[in-house]
Protein backbone atom coordinates (compact mmCIF):
# COMPACT_ATOMS: atom_id res chain seq x y z
CA UNK A 1 0.00 0.00 0.00
CA UNK A 2 1.37 3.30 -1.02
CA UNK A 3 1.22 6.04 1.57
CA UNK A 4 -0.19 8.39 -1.05
CA UNK A 5 -3.31 6.22 -1.53
CA UNK A 6 -6.43 6.89 0.42
CA UNK A 7 -8.03 3.93 2.23
CA UNK A 8 -10.82 3.99 -0.37
CA UNK A 9 -8.35 3.75 -3.27
CA UNK A 10 -6.53 0.91 -1.50
CA UNK A 11 -9.85 -1.01 -1.14
CA UNK A 12 -10.62 -0.46 -4.83
CA UNK A 13 -7.20 -1.79 -5.84
CA UNK A 14 -7.59 -4.80 -3.54
CA UNK A 15 -11.02 -5.56 -5.03
CA UNK A 16 -9.69 -5.32 -8.58
CA UNK A 17 -6.78 -7.64 -7.71
CA UNK A 18 -9.16 -10.16 -6.10
CA UNK A 19 -11.45 -10.15 -9.17
CA UNK A 20 -8.49 -10.83 -11.46
CA UNK A 21 -7.39 -13.84 -9.43
CA UNK A 22 -10.87 -15.27 -8.75
CA UNK A 23 -11.67 -18.58 -10.44
CA UNK A 24 -15.37 -17.90 -10.75
CA UNK A 25 -18.35 -19.52 -9.13
CA UNK A 26 -19.07 -23.22 -9.63
CA UNK A 27 -21.75 -24.06 -12.15
CA UNK A 28 -25.11 -24.92 -10.70
CA UNK A 29 -25.97 -28.51 -11.36
CA UNK A 30 -29.43 -29.96 -11.22
CA UNK A 31 -30.24 -30.74 -7.61
CA UNK A 32 -31.50 -34.27 -7.11
CA UNK A 33 -34.62 -34.63 -4.96
CA UNK A 34 -34.07 -37.16 -2.19
CA UNK A 35 -36.93 -39.10 -0.58
CA UNK A 36 -36.36 -40.08 3.07
CA UNK A 37 -38.11 -42.79 5.00
CA UNK A 38 -37.95 -45.14 7.96
CA UNK A 39 -37.22 -48.63 6.65
CA UNK A 40 -38.76 -51.65 8.33
CA UNK A 41 -39.54 -55.29 7.73
CA UNK A 42 -42.89 -56.97 7.97
CA UNK A 43 -42.32 -60.65 7.37
CA UNK A 44 -40.05 -60.83 4.32
CA UNK A 45 -41.29 -57.50 2.93
CA UNK A 46 -39.03 -54.45 2.92
CA UNK A 47 -41.14 -51.35 3.57
CA UNK A 48 -40.43 -47.67 4.04
CA UNK A 49 -42.69 -45.02 5.51
CA UNK A 50 -42.11 -41.33 4.96
CA UNK A 51 -39.99 -39.80 7.69
CA UNK A 52 -42.78 -37.30 8.40
CA UNK A 53 -45.24 -40.12 9.14
CA UNK A 54 -43.21 -41.76 11.92
CA UNK A 55 -43.11 -39.98 15.23
CA UNK A 56 -40.52 -42.29 16.82
CA UNK A 57 -39.24 -45.85 16.97
CA UNK A 58 -39.21 -47.76 20.27
CA UNK A 59 -38.27 -51.26 21.35
CA UNK A 60 -41.29 -53.47 21.96
CA UNK A 61 -42.18 -53.79 25.60
CA UNK A 62 -44.22 -56.85 26.40
CA UNK A 63 -45.86 -55.25 29.45
CA UNK A 64 -49.09 -53.90 28.02
CA UNK A 65 -52.52 -53.34 29.55
CA UNK A 66 -55.05 -55.59 27.85
CA UNK A 67 -58.01 -54.04 26.05
CA UNK A 68 -61.14 -56.15 26.56
CA UNK A 69 -63.39 -56.65 23.55
CA UNK A 70 -60.67 -55.89 21.02
CA UNK A 71 -59.48 -57.97 18.09
CA UNK A 72 -56.45 -60.22 18.71
CA UNK A 73 -54.13 -57.98 16.68
CA UNK A 74 -54.52 -55.27 19.32
CA UNK A 75 -51.71 -56.24 21.70
CA UNK A 76 -52.76 -53.80 24.41
CA UNK A 77 -52.27 -50.27 25.68
CA UNK A 78 -48.84 -48.76 26.20
CA UNK A 79 -48.03 -45.75 28.35
CA UNK A 80 -45.39 -43.77 26.45
CA UNK A 81 -44.32 -40.74 28.46
CA UNK A 82 -47.82 -40.29 29.83
CA UNK A 83 -49.64 -40.93 26.54
CA UNK A 84 -51.81 -44.02 26.28
CA UNK A 85 -51.73 -45.58 22.84
CA UNK A 86 -52.85 -48.89 21.39
CA UNK A 87 -50.14 -51.26 20.19
CA UNK A 88 -51.16 -52.97 16.98
CA UNK A 89 -49.53 -56.04 15.45
CA UNK A 90 -49.35 -54.67 11.91
CA UNK A 91 -48.66 -58.07 10.32
CA UNK A 92 -51.61 -59.70 12.05
CA UNK A 93 -53.93 -56.78 11.34
CA UNK A 94 -53.24 -56.60 7.61
CA UNK A 95 -51.99 -60.02 6.53
CA UNK A 96 -53.03 -62.46 9.27
CA UNK A 97 -49.31 -63.11 9.88
CA UNK A 98 -48.46 -62.13 13.43
CA UNK A 99 -45.14 -60.48 14.17
CA UNK A 100 -42.90 -62.95 15.98
CA UNK A 101 -41.51 -61.02 18.94
CA UNK A 102 -37.71 -61.13 18.96
CA UNK A 103 -34.87 -58.90 20.02
CA UNK A 104 -35.22 -56.81 16.82
CA UNK A 105 -38.99 -56.27 17.13
CA UNK A 106 -39.87 -52.58 17.24
CA UNK A 107 -42.85 -50.24 17.56
CA UNK A 108 -43.33 -47.46 15.04
CA UNK A 109 -45.15 -44.67 16.82
CA UNK A 110 -47.44 -42.81 14.44
CA UNK A 111 -49.70 -39.81 14.83
CA UNK A 112 -51.77 -39.59 11.67
CA UNK A 113 -55.10 -37.81 11.31
CA UNK A 114 -55.35 -37.56 15.09
CA UNK A 115 -54.77 -41.30 15.60
CA UNK A 116 -51.86 -42.06 17.88
CA UNK A 117 -50.75 -45.70 17.80
CA UNK A 118 -47.78 -48.04 18.11
CA UNK A 119 -47.35 -50.40 15.16
CA UNK A 120 -45.51 -53.62 15.91
CA UNK A 121 -43.09 -54.59 13.10
CA UNK A 122 -40.46 -57.32 12.80
CA UNK A 123 -37.48 -55.01 12.51
CA UNK A 124 -36.54 -51.39 11.83
CA UNK A 125 -33.64 -51.00 9.41
CA UNK A 126 -32.99 -47.29 9.94
CA UNK A 127 -33.50 -44.26 7.75
CA UNK A 128 -33.14 -44.80 4.01
CA UNK A 129 -32.55 -42.20 1.33
CA UNK A 130 -33.72 -42.73 -2.25
CA UNK A 131 -33.46 -40.50 -5.34
CA UNK A 132 -37.06 -39.40 -5.94
CA UNK A 133 -36.82 -39.99 -9.69
CA UNK A 134 -36.26 -43.73 -9.03
CA UNK A 135 -39.70 -44.08 -7.43
CA UNK A 136 -41.87 -46.38 -9.52
CA UNK A 137 -45.50 -45.38 -9.09
CA UNK A 138 -46.71 -48.69 -10.51
CA UNK A 139 -47.93 -50.23 -7.27
CA UNK A 140 -48.73 -53.72 -8.46
CA UNK A 141 -47.69 -56.35 -5.95
CA UNK A 142 -48.25 -60.03 -5.29
CA UNK A 143 -49.10 -59.15 -1.67
CA UNK A 144 -52.77 -58.18 -2.00
CA UNK A 145 -53.04 -57.13 1.66
CA UNK A 146 -50.43 -54.43 1.01
CA UNK A 147 -51.90 -52.99 -2.21
CA UNK A 148 -54.17 -50.29 -0.69
CA UNK A 149 -51.27 -48.79 1.30
CA UNK A 150 -48.58 -48.63 -1.40
CA UNK A 151 -47.43 -45.22 -2.57
CA UNK A 152 -44.67 -46.33 -4.92
CA UNK A 153 -41.71 -48.68 -4.97
CA UNK A 154 -37.96 -48.04 -4.98
CA UNK A 155 -35.82 -50.86 -6.33
CA UNK A 156 -32.21 -50.56 -5.21
CA UNK A 157 -29.58 -53.32 -5.41
CA UNK A 158 -32.23 -55.93 -6.16
CA UNK A 159 -34.35 -55.06 -3.10
CA UNK A 160 -37.87 -53.72 -3.60
CA UNK A 161 -38.60 -51.07 -1.01
CA UNK A 162 -42.36 -50.58 -0.84
CA UNK A 163 -43.44 -47.07 0.19
CA UNK A 164 -46.09 -47.71 2.85
CA UNK A 165 -48.50 -44.82 3.42
CA UNK A 166 -49.44 -44.54 7.11
CA UNK A 167 -52.00 -41.83 6.30
CA UNK A 168 -53.97 -44.29 4.16
CA UNK A 169 -53.58 -47.00 6.84
CA UNK A 170 -55.25 -44.98 9.59
CA UNK A 171 -58.26 -44.26 7.35
CA UNK A 172 -58.75 -47.89 6.35
CA UNK A 173 -61.73 -49.76 7.86
CA UNK A 174 -59.59 -52.84 8.47
CA UNK A 175 -57.40 -50.78 10.78
CA UNK A 176 -60.22 -48.75 12.34
CA UNK A 177 -62.54 -51.65 13.20
CA UNK A 178 -60.67 -52.98 16.19
CA UNK A 179 -63.65 -54.11 18.26
CA UNK A 180 -64.78 -57.74 18.28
Amino acid sequence: MSFTQSPFQWLQNTEQCAKQRAKGLPHHEKIEQIWQGVAFKLGENHLVASLEQIREVLPYMGQLAKIPGSKPWIKGLANIRGLLLPVIDLGSCLADKAVVVKRDTRMLIINQAGILAGLLVDEVLGIKYFPEQLRNLDTSTKETWMAPFINGIFEINGIKWVVFDMGVLVKNDLFLNAAL
